[in-house]
């Protein structure tokens, strides 16, 4: 039951507040933090996609997701791996972070 009151904590916490942790934070995190806060962002930018038709990335982003049906472990997990063979990225938020990933995974998004 904690663990589900976690997650909808995590799921519920503002696009505005995932700036805020670095890539190396995001990385000490506990595995179902990781995954939960990896989820959260997936859904942010689904939400972006959806009601800002300017966020091409976003969108760009959020049809990979789908197409490629990764899961919120899997993209946090593969994201671990990413970001820690990137030193650069560890100081960074992870919002850029996984941006980052996402690029790598979907190709740059059309002009």
């Amino acid at each position: 039951m904690l663990k589900c009151a976690v997650l909808l904590l995590l799921l519920a916490w503002p696009a505005a507040a995932q700036n805020q942790y670095t890539f190396a934070q995001w990385e000490r995190l506990q595995n179902e933090h990781r995954v939960a806060f990896t989820a959260g962002y997936i859904e942010s930018l689904a939400t972006r996609a959806a009601t800002q038709p300017t966020q091409t990335t976003a969108r760009h982003h959020s049809e990979c997701i789908m197409r490629s049906r990764v899961t919120p472990r899997e993209l946090a997990n593969y994201l671990q791996e990413y970001g820690r063979a990137r030193p650069e990225l560890h100081g960074s938020s992870v919002q850029h972070a996984i941006d980052s990933y996402l690029d790598a995974l979907c190709g740059r998004p059309p002009n």
